[in-house]
């Protein structure tokens, strides 16, 4: 309800004006009620001069209502599209000249006497700029110079001091105070789209964005009405719809590809911003990519990946710090060398694998390159020369025989080497705690020992095998027993796994990955490190026929689960030439941690799941059988099979 306010005779005038408006309006229009007029009159002009200045327009221009004009006032656009929402069939909705939408507003005059909207008068104002030759919306003209608004500020003039934190910086605001980006505040409005006061982010077609609104339209999602995964700009009843399916123009598409499938920011989709972040992040002093990286800027190119990821990676992350560095010349191109300037293992790692892949390192075990720094700097950190003797000839002779082994499968390589990293830190906290209670190793009893060991699993299996080399080389008759391996037994209920192996079956909503990795071990028992290991070339199709080898023989799989591989294979083909689950480091599969962490967000326990599996597996096949589908060897399959109890005397007959 808006109320008027002012002396009698003021009241009197606007009373007479409002009835004089209303009468003017109802004679456009004798579809809506005289009382539903005037509601919409206050609506739209809730103060009296507004209301002086739409009776005006009405009165000279009679046919503004029904298209009789081109240029028609803000104001008469509100009236005309409330007065069509409530029903008045005879008004016409003015139109944009350059588009010929029917958007609700339209402030800006066109060249030819009507109107533009924002998106027409953006393109009519977009001219070459001075600096860069780009045409684009000009956002400063001074001194006889058109800048684009990347160019203006990049401009001198475009900086000055904040008057709140008084720092030198590219200011948003100049009235009343200069304020800089970082100190801007967006002023507070109520939406048009989700009708709530908020930050105003820009302007669409008129109507005001929050920044929520905004931030939602620009990550594309799947559309309610045709479910393809688009920006949803256009607001239909409680929900946002992809402009194609609300009959609109599309208005938040890529410049550079024209797709509203990608996220966009600065401009451009991740997509369209990739090649410029690679030659970005690439490029030296002199604008152009050192030769000995350009096979890093192909390989960068050609696997693009998440790209909104890259960008943020490019910007913040120590990899890319350190990349900058070989562009400069101030890190040469070795291993050793980009472990030490790195902060993190992980960091140092990705970047490694990064190289290895682009060609530009020798082919070389990540992890193994690690350890080996490692232990170089762990070593020299440790006071005692005498420990320091023996865990260096212990590594020498004793574990460094076993790193050196080929693996038979590449995810071994880093649970080994953490493995040898936990052996050696056991055997170091030994070694100072016999040093600090007045013994060698020679005089150590083994009385002692067994009071320091804590029952720790990891602790058994270090000094196990660090007492049996002792004992190899005479250096000491103390000794650890290693801890017995036992088959685990189940710990999930036969229902329960049927159960969430057709929920896995038919659920597509579940990612690609983690349907694959649940249902072979759910079906088939896989350990997570075999399937971490799952290469491209083991999935064959042929038709609807998908077979997967896991061992020597290959596995024909039911239709559901070949239809999750075939789906991971085109999800991961982008990624990687040659795992089937490509990881976080470029040219290395997932980690068995990583897989066990996603079931476990499913409700999977993979110890248990795979325990049932094989149990059930044992009790209808032999353990022949099951060693040569599964990879399992003939002793674990015997194991299995002994655990479920079942009997296979009659087994050569029946063959």
């Amino acid at each position: 309800m808006i109320s008027v306010s002012g002396s009698p005779t003021e009241l009197e005038e606007d009373a007479a004006g409002l009835a004089s408006l209303i009468r003017t309006v109802q004679g456009t229009t004798h579809q809506v009620p005289a009382a539903d007029i005037a509601r919409i009159v206050l609506q739209v002009t809730p103060n009296r001069k507004t209301r002086r200045l739409l009776q005006l327009a009405l009165e000279q221009r009679p046919r503004l209502l029904i298209g009789g004009f081109t240029d028609v006032p803000v104001t008469v656009q509100a009236l005309c599209h409330a007065l069509a929402e409530a029903g008045a069939g005879e008004v016409v909705l003015p139109t944009c000249e350059g588009c010929g939408r029917a958007v609700s507003k339209m402030p800006h005059k066109a060249p030819g006497g009507g109107r533009h909207c924002s998106r027409c008068e953006r393109n009519h104002r977009s001219t070459p700029c001075t600096r860069c030759g780009h045409v684009r919306p000009i956002q400063r003209s001074i001194a006889g110079e058109t800048l684009c608004r990347n160019c203006w500020w990049s401009d001198p003039r475009s900086f000055g001091i904040c008057s709140r934190c008084e720092q030198t910086a590219t200011l948003m605001s100049r009235r009343p105070a200069p304020v800089c980006v970082r100190c801007y505040r967006a002023p507070h409005k109520r939406c048009s789209l989700c009708d709530q006061d908020g930050p105003v982010a820009t302007h669409l077609d008129g109507n005001r964005v929050c920044t929520r609104c905004y931030f939602r339209m620009r990550r594309p999602r799947p559309c309610p009405d045709c479910g393809e995964r688009r920006m949803l700009t256009n607001p239909r009843g409680d929900s946002m719809v992809c402009a194609q399916c609300a009959g609109e123009p599309v208005t938040l598409e890529c410049p550079g590809c024209g797709s509203v499938s990608h996220s966009r920011a600065h401009r451009l989709c991740d997509r369209c911003r990739h090649p410029a972040t690679v030659r970005r992040l690439l490029t030296n002093s002199d604008g152009q990519v050192p030769d000995a990286l350009q096979p890093l800027e192909a390989y960068l190119l050609a696997h693009p990946g998440a790209a909104n990821s890259f960008d943020r990676w490019a910007l913040k992350s120590d990899a890319a710090r350190a990349i900058r560095h070989l562009v400069s010349g101030l890190l040469p191109l070795e291993a050793r060398a980009i472990i030490d300037d790195l902060s993190t293992p992980q960091s140092a790692g990705f970047l490694l694998s990064l190289l290895v892949a682009a060609g530009l390192l020798p082919e070389l075990d990540v992890h193994q390159a690690r350890f080996d720094r490692w232990l170089e700097l762990w070593l020299a950190a440790i006071d005692s020369p005498q420990d320091r003797l023996i865990l260096q000839r212990y590594h020498s002779w004793g574990t460094n025989p076993i790193l050196r082994r080929p693996v038979a499968r590449p995810t071994s390589s880093q649970h080994r080497v953490n493995r040898h990293r936990v052996r050696l830190r056991e055997c170091a906290t030994l070694l100072a705690h016999i040093r600090s209670s007045g013994h060698t190793l020679a005089t150590f009893p083994q009385r002692e020992l067994d009071h320091y060991l804590t029952g720790s699993a990891s602790q058994a299996d270090a000094l196990s095998h660090f007492t049996r080399w002792l004992r190899q080389n005479r250096l000491s008759h103390l000794t650890v027993h290693p801890r017995r391996h036992t088959t685990a037994v189940a710990g999930m209920d036969p229902a329960e796994r049927w159960r969430v192996a057709r929920r896995f079956l038919k659920d597509d909503t579940i990612p690609s990955m983690d349907r694959v990795s649940g249902l072979l071990t759910l079906l088939y028992g896989m350990q997570s490190t075999r399937i971490a290991a799952l290469e491209r070339s083991d999935v064959q199709v042929s038709g609807d026929r998908v077979t997967l080898t896991i061992a020597a023989d290959a596995i024909e799989l039911p239709e559901p689960l070949g239809r999750a591989i075939v789906d991971q294979l085109q999800a991961s083909a982008a990624r990687s030439d040659r795992w089937l689950f490509p990881g976080r480091n470029p040219g290395a599969p997932i980690t068995a941690g990583a897989i066990t962490r996603r079931l476990r967000l499913h409700g999977v326990s993979l110890a248990d799941a795979r325990a049932t599996a094989l149990i059930e597996l044992a009790q209808h096949m032999h353990p022949r059988v099951i060693s040569d589908l599964l990879g399992l060897s003939s002793t674990a399959a015997t194991r299995w099979w002994r655990l479920a109890g079942s009997g296979w005397a009659t087994y050569p007959t029946l063959r």
